[in-house]
């Protein structure tokens, strides 16, 4: 069971690469989505999925738990998979105006899915099956300080992303940051510029 965690850890932390890619240079960078009236509800997916990932970082990852707490953590798997499904649905209007997706991000989405859900199945499947009871309270055998480590790491930077989301949601937010990228392209002739 042991190689099981292994590779749901490895799988975890691919997952977080090729997600920041796609976020920072997609998402936020290139095409802007938080800016798009089109693309906000888009937006407002990704950032309830990385809040979601904090509670799942913590039941599926930092603690090997069993009983209610192995089931909460199925329950908070299947509703990021629930989102990433209406995020899934999304896309073509979201995208729409830019031409839809392209190859590129197309790519990255589909290797995230894998490397997530990948993760997800090789920690449930490494869980004993006495585990599963509702009633079981013997704590597992505790992941180890590497896997409470890179559990924090993910649950850390899940929350930020989620944060940094809900900040883009903000209209002034998103109006400064709108017109500090104007200022810088047309030399700080415009009138946000004397905001």
């Amino acid at each position: 069971m042991e190689h099981l965690v292994t590779l749901g850890f490895v799988f975890l932390n691919l997952f977080m690469i090729v997600g920041s890619v796609d976020l920072f240079y997609y998402h936020l960078w290139k095409y802007k989505l938080h800016t798009r009236p089109e693309s906000r509800y888009e937006h407002k997916l990704h950032m309830a999925f990385a809040f979601l990932m904090v509670p799942i970082g913590y039941f599926l990852y930092y603690q090997n738990l069993g009983g209610i707490g192995l089931w909460v953590a199925l329950f908070l798997v299947i509703a990021a998979l629930g989102i990433e499904m209406l995020d899934v649905f999304s896309e073509n209007s979201s995208r729409a105006s830019l031409g839809g997706l392209t190859t590129g991000e197309y790519s990255l989405h589909v290797t995230t899915t894998i490397l997530k859900v990948a993760s997800f199945a090789f920690m449930f499947a490494s869980k004993p099956l006495y585990a599963w009871s509702l009633s079981a309270s013997a704590p597992l055998p505790a992941y180890g300080a590497m896997g409470e480590m890179i559990a924090i790491k993910v649950m850390v930077g899940s929350l930020l992303v989620g944060v940094l989301h809900a900040a883009l949601l903000n209209k002034r937010f998103a109006d400064v940051a709108r017109c500090e990228t104007i200022g810088r392209l047309v030399g700080c002739r415009t009138s946000c510029c004397t905001q």
